[in-house]
C-alpha cells in the first residue's frame, strides 16, 4: 500500500501507556512522541497538539484526554491523528467504533501510525486491527485472573500485603516488614485491651508509634486516618488467612494476631458482630438434619428429665416439629420422638447399602481397571479436539493474510467468518474440558461410593459424634420427619449399592472360590450393571462436537 503524502494537514500526536499489566512491553510515552515526530516530518504532517495520558483503554469514556481529542476531530480542529498504533487510540470495541466511523465520514482524513496509513479505504484493515485489540484485552483478563485465583490457592496473596508486612522480590513471598511488623503488633496488642477508641488508636499509631503507609512510586509514607485503622483492624490478613475473590484462603505469611484475638476486635468495632461459636451449647446428633414432612420447618430437638424410682435422673431427647409456620396448623407439631428410635431407623438404612471388605477390595479393582480404559479413551478424544482447534486455527489465520493480501474487501463477510470460527474455537475448547471433568468426576464418585458404601456403618457405630452427622448428611439427600417415621431420599448415587449389590454379591461368592475367568466376569459384570443405571449414575458421555465425529 503506497502511502500518501498529505500537505498542510493539521496533525494530533497522541501517546498513551496504561500502568496496567496489558502495557508492559509497549514503548514508554516519550519514545512514541519522538518516533511520530519523525512521521510526520517524513509525511509533511503540521502536528499542532501533542495529547498524552496515562490510562487504560479497555474501557470507554474513561480517557478525558482522549475524548477531548475526539471532540476536536469533530469540530474540525484536527484532520489526522498521529499514534504508534491502533492500540494506543483504542482497546474497546466502542472507541474502535467512533474512530471507523469519523474515518467512512471524512470527518478524519487518516490515522497514520508508525508502520502504514489507516484511510476510508482502509475500513476492513483498520476494522481487523480494532477487533484483534479488542480480543486481546479479554484474553488477557482471563489469563490475569486464572493466574491471581491460582496463586491465592496455592497461600499466596496475590496483591500488595497491608502495614506490618512486606514482598520479599527476591524469594517471592510476604515476609515481616522489618519496621512496621513490631509497631503494628504493639498497635494491635493496644486495641485488644477494648480501652482504645479508634480515634485514640489513630493518634497512637501516627504520633506515638510512626506507622506509615506504604511508600511507592507514586503514593504513600502518609500518616493513617480513622478508616484506613478500621478497615486494617477489620482485615483477617494478620491471622495468617486473606480475602480474595469472596473467598477466605488460608495464607503462606506469619499471622501477627490468633483467630480468637481477630474475633474479639470485632466485638470491639462491632458490638452486633456475631461469630461462629467454636462448640456446639449441646451436641444434639439429629439437630438441624431433619425437616417435617408436613409443614417444611426444621425438627429440632430438646432435652427431657426423668427421675426414676432409684432416685437418679435420666436424660432423654426428643425430636419435634418447631411448627413455625404462620397460619398452618401441623399435624406433627405435639408428636415427640425419642432420637434412639431416629438412629435406629438410621442405622436400618444403612445396612441397605452397606458392602463387605472382600467385596469393596474388587469392586475397587475393578473401578481401577475400569478407569485405565476411561483414560485412554479420555486421551483419544482430546488429541481428536486437539487437532480439530489446530485447523480451526489455521482457517482463522488464513482468512485474516487473506485481508491483509488484499484478496477480498467484504467487510460484512470477513467478520461473520472471524465470528463464526472464534465460536467454533471457544466450543471445541469447552467440549474439551468438559470431557476431563465428566470423566474425572466419574472416577472420584465411582470410588467415593464404595468408599462410603464399606465404612459408613462402622462411623456411625463409632463414639466420634462428628464422624456420625457426616454420615447422616451423606446418606439423606432429603431426610423428612413424618410422625415418627423418617422418609429417605438417598442420594442417587447410593441406588445402584441397594439394587445390585446382593445379586452381585452372590456372584462374588462364586468368583471366590472359581477360575480366574470367573473372577474377570465378575468385574466386567459389575461395571455394566454400575453403568447400566444410566438414571442414577450414567456413564461418563463425551459432549457431540465436528471433532469427534471427524
Amino acid at each position: 500500500m503506497n502511502p500518501i503524502k498529505i500537505t498542510k494537514q493539521k496533525a494530533v500526536l497522541y501517546a498513551r501507556k496504561s500502568t496496567e499489566s496489558e502495557d508492559k512491553q509497549v514503548q514508554s510515552i516519550d519514545d512514541q512522541i519522538r518516533a511520530m515526530k519523525e512521521v510526520a516530518e517524513n509525511e509533511h504532517l503540521r502536528i499542532v497538539d501533542i495529547l498524552q495520558e496515562s490510562k487504560s483503554a479497555k474501557m470507554p469514556g474513561v480517557r478525558p484526554i482522549f475524548e477531548g481529542m475526539m471532540k476536536g476531530i469533530q469540530e474540525g480542529k484536527y484532520d489526522v491523528i498521529l499514534a504508534w498504533d491502533t492500540s494506543r487510540l483504542s482497546r474497546n470495541p466502542k472507541d474502535g467504533g467512533d474512530l471507523q466511523w469519523l474515518l467512512d465520514s471524512g470527518v478524519l482524513v487518516g490515522i497514520r501510525t508508525h508502520e502504514k496509513w489507516y484511510r476510508e479505504s482502509d475500513e476492513l484493515l483498520f476494522t481487523i486491527e480494532n477487533s484483534m485489540n479488542s480480543r486481546f484485552i479479554k484474553e488477557l483478563k482471563a489469563k490475569v485472573t486464572r493466574g491471581m485465583t491460582s496463586k491465592a490457592e496455592k497461600g499466596d496473596y496475590p496483591s500488595n500485603p497491608p502495614i506490618g508486612y512486606t514482598n520479599d522480590r527476591l524469594e517471592k513471598k510476604i515476609i515481616k516488614d522489618p519496621i512496621m511488623f513490631d509497631r503494628f503488633v504493639e498497635l494491635w496488642r493496644r486495641a485488644l485491651t477494648g480501652t482504645y477508641s479508634i480515634a485514640e488508636l489513630v493518634r497512637i499509631a501516627n504520633e506515638e508509634l510512626m506507622i506509615r503507609i506504604h511508600q511507592t512510586k507514586r503514593k504513600g509514607g502518609t500518616p493513617l486516618c480513622y478508616n484506613t485503622v478500621r478497615g486494617l483492624l477489620s482485615n483477617p490478613f494478620y491471622t495468617g488467612k486473606f480475602r480474595w475473590g469472596g473467598r477466605i484462603y488460608n495464607g503462606n505469611h506469619p499471622p501477627m494476631i490468633s483467630d480468637a484475638q481477630f474475633e474479639q476486635m470485632q466485638k470491639f468495632l462491632n458490638p452486633k458482630h456475631a461469630s461462629r461459636p467454636q462448640t456446639e451449647p449441646y451436641q444434639f446428633l439429629l439437630r438441624g438434619m431433619l425437616r417435617c414432612a408436613e409443614c417444611g420447618y426444621a425438627i429440632v430437638t430438646e432435652k427431657k428429665f426423668k427421675k426414676l424410682k432409684d432416685g437418679t435422673v435420666k436424660e432423654y431427647h426428643y425430636c419435634h416439629c418447631c411448627g413455625k409456620k404462620h397460619g398452618v396448623k401441623c399435624k406433627n407439631h405435639g408428636i415427640y420422638v425419642r432420637e434412639d428410635e431416629l438412629v435406629k431407623q438410621i442405622k436400618d438404612e444403612l445396612c441397605r447399602y452397606t458392602i463387605d471388605e472382600d467385596f469393596y477390595k474388587i469392586a475397587i479393582e475393578a473401578l481401577a481397571e475400569e478407569d485405565e480404559i476411561e483414560v485412554s479413551d479420555q486421551n483419544e478424544k482430546i488429541a481428536s479436539i486437539n487437532k480439530r482447534i489446530a485447523e480451526k486455527n489455521n482457517e482463522l489465520n488464513s482468512l485474516r493474510r487473506a485481508v491483509y493480501k488484499g484478496l477480498f474487501d467484504d467487510t460484512a463477510f470477513f467478520l461473520a467468518e472471524q465470528e463464526s470460527l472464534r465460536k467454533e474455537i471457544d466450543k471445541l475448547e469447552a467440549d474439551r474440558e468438559k470431557i476431563k471433568v465428566i470423566v474425572n468426576d466419574w472416577r472420584e464418585k465411582a470410588n467415593d461410593i464404595f468408599m462410603f458404601a464399606r465404612y459408613a456403618k462402622e462411623d456411625f457405630d463409632s463414639d466420634d459424634w462428628e464422624r456420625k452427622r457426616a454420615v447422616i448428611k451423606r446418606l439423606g439427600a432429603d431426610l423428612r420427619l413424618s410422625g415418627r417415621t423418617i422418609q429417605f431420599s438417598p442420594v442417587k448415587y447410593l441406588v445402584p449399592i441397594e439394587k445390585q449389590y446382593p445379586k452381585l454379591r452372590r456372584q462374588f461368592i462364586l468368583a471366590r472360590t472359581g477360575s480366574q475367568q470367573m473372577k474377570k466376569d465378575l468385574k466386567e459384570g459389575l461395571i455394566s450393571e454400575w453403568y447400566t443405571l444410566r438414571d442414577s449414575n450414567p456413564r461418563p458421555s463425551v459432549p457431540k462436537t465436528d471433532a469427534l465425529i471427524h
